[in-house]
């Protein structure tokens, strides 16, 4: 079956690369006699000749593989995203270490979770602590920075 000539104006003709073209099985006679560019954009009409179509190209034309986890993201952002939310789960999980809610093995494992990304949010975080049965503060009882001074102080 010598029909590299033919696969090769195949892909010049549509634009793709030698491997996308897909010759019909049962008309490899006529693929063979055709011999000039006219003859094989006459089988490329027919559908003898079809280009193989490529998954990610599909789906792009469903609007498929757009979301943000298919985004890429610079290193820099994504590591601020990661900052910004680690502080915030550490200062949460050292305000209800204070208010004595956990003890210093649970604060140190809180920590490790999050380090670890286990912890997606400060809701996520809360309702963790929830699920190991413990009360939370009120929301206006917030410890601030220099209250915590001041019990070290003392």
């Amino acid at each position: 079956m010598i029909v590299e000539s033919q696969r090769r104006l195949a892909a010049e003709i549509l634009g793709v690369g030698k491997n996308r073209i897909i010759f019909d099985k049962n008309k490899i006679e006529d693929i063979k006699k055709a011999i000039t560019r006219f003859d094989i954009k006459e089988l490329i009409k027919e559908g003898t000749i079809k280009v193989k179509i490529r998954k990610k190209a599909e789906a792009k034309k469903t609007e498929r593989g757009r979301g943000t986890g298919s985004r890429r993201m610079r290193v820099t952002r994504r590591k601020e995203r990661y900052v910004k939310k680690i502080r915030k789960l550490r200062k949460y999980i050292q305000e209800i270490y204070d208010k004595k809610v956990i003890d210093n093995k649970e604060k140190k494992h809180l920590r490790t979770m999050a380090k670890a990304g286990e912890l997606r949010s400060l809701r996520h975080l809360q309702d963790h602590l929830i699920g190991m049965n413990k009360k939370l503060p009120e929301k206006n009882e917030k410890v601030t920075q220099g209250s915590v001074q001041k019990k070290k102080a003392k």
